[in-house]
């Protein structure tokens, strides 16, 4: 019995220390480098009108959202595959709005 207290004791200081941070020896945690810095360059709007301005910003602005990491319109880099990707959902939105049209709107 005392042998499993001592086996029982050993497994919880082990664990216990799987939890601690290790040995800071020989690390240096500042570099002499300078920091990296990133700009962004500015859109340039010449030749538009004042008044499309905000919106092609706008536009730019969530134009990386439909890249998906590929870097392409819908994630999508094969042109062909746009074609199904937009007739499809058009094709049953129509079919819906067909079917949804015929039902009757007297349930409330």
């Amino acid at each position: 019995m005392a042998c499993i207290r001592v086996a029982v004791l050993f497994a919880m200081v082990a664990a216990a220390s799987a939890f601690t941070a290790p040995a800071m020896t020989g690390l240096r945690l500042r570099s002499n480098k300078s920091a990296m810095s990133m700009k962004a360059e500015t859109p340039k709007f010449a030749g538009v009108s004042k008044a499309l301005a905000p919106a092609i910003a706008a536009a730019s602005i969530a134009a990386p959202a439909f890249a998906e990491g590929t870097g392409e319109a819908l994630g999508v880099d094969d042109g062909r595959l746009l074609v199904p990707i937009i007739i499809i959902p058009v094709f049953v939105a129509l079919l819906f709005g067909n079917f949804a049209s015929t039902q009757d709107n007297e349930d409330f």
